[in-house]
C-alpha cells in the first residue's frame, strides 16, 4: 500500500509540472509579443503554483491540475493579443487557437 502511495504521489507530482509546463507554454504563444503582460502572467503562474504548494490532498491536487489545463485552454482559445497600427485601428492576432465564434444577427424588433 506505501509502495502504491508513493507511485500516486510521484504521478500527481509529474501531472502538476507537466500543467505549470503547459501554461508556461500557453502564456509564451499568447503573449508573445508583449513582454511585459508575458511577465506578470508569468508572477502570476508563479504566485498560484506556490500558493498551493503545500496541498497535500490528492483529490485537491487532480482538481487543481484540472483547473490548469482548462485555464490553459481558455487561455489559447480566448485572448487575443491586438497591436496598434495607428489611425485607430488595431490587427489582431490570430492563433491556429483562437475560437472564433459566428456572429449573431441583430435582435429582431
Amino acid at each position: 500500500a506505501y509502495q502504491l502511495m508513493i507511485m500516486v504521489s510521484r504521478e500527481l507530482r509529474r501531472e502538476v509540472i507537466k500543467s505549470f509546463r503547459l501554461l508556461h507554454r500557453a502564456c509564451k504563444d499568447v503573449f508573445r509579443n508583449d513582454g511585459e503582460m508575458f511577465d506578470a502572467v508569468m508572477k502570476r503562474l508563479r504566485e498560484e503554483f506556490q500558493k498551493n504548494k503545500s496541498v497535500t490532498s490528492e483529490e485537491e491536487i487532480s482538481k487543481l491540475v484540472t483547473q490548469a489545463h482548462s485555464t490553459e485552454k481558455f487561455l489559447r482559445q480566448n485572448i487575443v493579443q491586438a497591436v496598434y497600427k495607428g489611425d485607430n485601428t488595431y490587427k489582431l492576432m490570430l492563433t491556429k487557437d483562437t475560437y472564433l465564434r459566428d456572429n449573431l444577427p441583430p435582435p429582431k424588433k
